[in-house]
């Protein structure tokens, strides 16, 4: 039987029945990957067996991991006989190597069990590629200095120390997800830290010259690219050869040491003032955008209950590109305010800035009564009720429930504008 003689394959490779040195060195093994549909025709005639023949202690593998099955977007599985099966060749040939593997791991959830393959995400990764090699560009492009080790706290910028913190919290669950062999946990952290976190904002911060932006954006660098390696290694190792390397002795990054948390200095406190700053940074770019205010001006705002230092203020005008002045009082004609977790920001357009910030709000608020009235009249017609599946008319609902809450944002917020107008 197929099956029975598949079953004899972790000892019977290793020179079994003979008690050869290479199966008492390899066996039992650490991980099976496989995938559903032979679990018992497999997986289990092979822990029978091995437990039978070779252990009756200890099965032939400690951990087997059940590999998601791939399904095009429509739902079908990918078969020859649909037409729908992807050459990985082609898509290499594409988009990469990386960029494929990154694509296709990035899908890969296994607690639903189902791949619904999208080929925009293997797209989407070369984007991503594009956006590490620029950013190794503009860090090689910084004067380095004399050592590539991270300088003291006391020397570290606010930005530095929220990255360095970021990237602590990074470690963490990457190393964690590849132990759980998450692997898109793992990739979607890479993402979001590398994209989001180092390129849009602290590379952008350091534009700002500072002592130690150099030395740091090196390291932390260094860091992702090791982290980032077991999922893409050819961009990963190119970009690691050109960096000034902590590990010198290293001749490849595989060689080099699994980042540890503990390598890197701890500053909770800063990185949560770098996030207060970065919510204020994000406002102020939502309330020019609504005030229709062109890139190239430089208009006024504050910020309230909270005090910068010169460095936080040119952080803020850099980033937002404003000018900082001081918080004008409530009610101020003009004012585009927004409250935060903490601070509060304020855009100063004029009055004909504040009357175009007015008209565009009731715009806003009638597209949002008109989708109110359409969710609540669909979800009151009996039949789709009885007849769509629930978590259709689950998320219908809850569609409304955030129409209707931005709904009422929206009227307050132009409650506050007509009362300083």
């Amino acid at each position: 039987d197929t099956w029975f003689s598949s079953g004899l394959w972790p000892f019977s490779i290793l020179g079994w029945p003979k008690h050869t040195k290479e199966l008492a060195a390899w066996y039992p093994t650490q991980v099976l990957i496989t995938a559903q549909e032979i679990i018992f025709l497999w997986v289990a005639r092979m822990v029978m067996l091995g437990m039978h023949f070779v252990d009756g202690e200890r099965p032939p593998f400690k951990d087997v991991l059940i590999t998601p099955l791939v399904f095009d977007q429509q739902g079908r599985k990918m078969s020859k006989s649909l037409g729908n099966s992807i050459d990985p060749l082609d898509l290499i040939e594409k988009y990469g190597a990386d960029a494929t593997r990154l694509g296709i791991i990035r899908q890969m959830h296994l607690e639903s069990q189902e791949l619904r393959f999208s080929e925009s995400r293997c797209e989407e990764s070369r984007n991503f590629n594009n956006k590490i090699w620029n950013a190794a560009r503009y860090v090689l492009s910084l004067e380095m200095p004399e050592t590539a080790e991270l300088p003291p706290l006391e020397r570290l910028s606010l930005a530095d120390r929220w990255i360095l913190e970021r990237l602590r919290e990074t470690i963490e669950t990457v190393t964690q997800a590849y132990y759980g062999y998450e692997f898109s946990t793992a990739a979607d952290r890479l993402w979001k830290f590398l994209w989001n976190e180092y390129c849009d904002w602290y590379l952008e911060a350091t534009k700002q010259p500072s002592p130690s932006r150099a030395a740091v954006l090196t390291a932390v660098l260094d860091v992702a690219l090791r982290l980032l390696h077991p999922i893409e290694p050819f961009i990963t190792e190119e970009i690691w050869q050109m960096l000034p390397q902590r590990h010198a002795d290293e001749r490849s990054i595989t060689r080099a040491p699994w980042p540890r948390v503990e390598e890197l200095p701890a500053d909770e406190e800063a990185a949560a003032r770098f996030d207060q700053l970065m919510e204020a940074i994000v406002a102020l770019r939502r309330l020019r955008a609504d005030a229709g205010i062109p890139a190239r001006n430089v208009p006024q705002a504050s910020i309230a209950h909270g005090e910068l230092d010169a460095q936080e203020r040119a952080l803020v005008e850099r980033l937002a590109h404003v000018s900082l002045v001081a918080p004008a009082p409530a009610g101020t004609p003009g004012a585009l305010t927004e409250r935060l977790a903490v601070l509060e920001v304020a855009l100063l357009v004029g009055e004909d800035g504040a009357a175009r910030e007015i008209e565009r709000l009731h715009a806003e608020e009638r597209r949002l009564i008109a989708e109110v009235e359409r969710l609540e009249k669909k979800l009151a017609n009996a039949s789709f009720a009885l007849k769509a599946p629930p978590d259709i008319v689950q998320k219908e609902r809850e569609k409304l429930a955030g129409y209707a809450e931005e709904l009422q944002r929206t009227r307050q917020r132009l409650t506050e504008l007509k009362a300083s107008s």
